[in-house]
Formats: structure tokens, C-alpha cells, sequence
């Protein structure tokens, strides 16, 4: 399985977003006025995403990283539609005797 491409993006206030492909990333830079970024690090802003909710906000990278056990990931800016992940394949758990049935 190959990584996932990302891209980083900043609005005129410095706010990071990260988008999923290089399309999306031309677009936000060149229609609506971002400019290409690095990686949020320590306080720099960034949005993020609540995977079970769908709640978006903005908070400081170092405090975005302790709240990913809530659910909470980095996302793209308001109106770009971030992927919603392929869910994971279910297993099916076999019991040992499923087929030892005695009448």
C-alpha cells in the first residue's frame, strides 16, 4: 500500500490545512488566494476534523496532537470536502464448533 499524498496550505493569517491531492492543492492556491506551507509544527494554527462527529475548528498544532484520541485529525479548509477513510474490513469471528452440532 503506497502512503498517502498530503499537502499543506495556509490561509493569509497563517492557518494551515492540509489537502489530499495535488488538484485541490492548485485550486486553494491559485482560486482562492492560499499559498502552499510547510507542516504545522508546535503553535502555528491548523484546522481539524472530528472523524465521528464532523465537527471542524482550529486549534495550535501541539494541542491538535493530544486530542487525536478523540477523534480529532488534521483536515482541509472550510468548504473542501476531506475523504471520509475507507472502513476498515470486518472479520468474522468462527467458533470451533459451528459445525459440531449433535442432535
Amino acid at each position: 500500500m503506497t502512503a498517502q499524498q498530503q499537502f499543506w496550505i495556509a490561509d493569509h493569517e497563517g492557518v494551515k490545512a492540509r489537502v489530499l491531492d495535488d488538484e485541490s492543492r492548485r485550486l486553494w492556491t491559485l482560486v482562492h488566494g492560499w499559498s502552499d506551507a510547510t507542516e504545522p509544527v508546535g503553535l502555528e494554527f491548523q484546522w481539524i476534523r472530528n472523524v465521528d462527529t464532523g465537527g471542524r475548528g482550529v486549534m495550535a498544532h501541539d494541542a491538535a496532537v493530544l486530542h487525536e484520541g478523540l477523534g480529532w485529525v488534521p483536515c482541509g479548509p472550510p468548504g473542501y470536502d476531506d475523504p471520509v477513510p475507507a472502513p476498515e474490513p470486518k472479520t468474522i469471528a468462527k467458533s470451533g464448533s459451528a459445525g459440531d452440532k449433535k442432535e
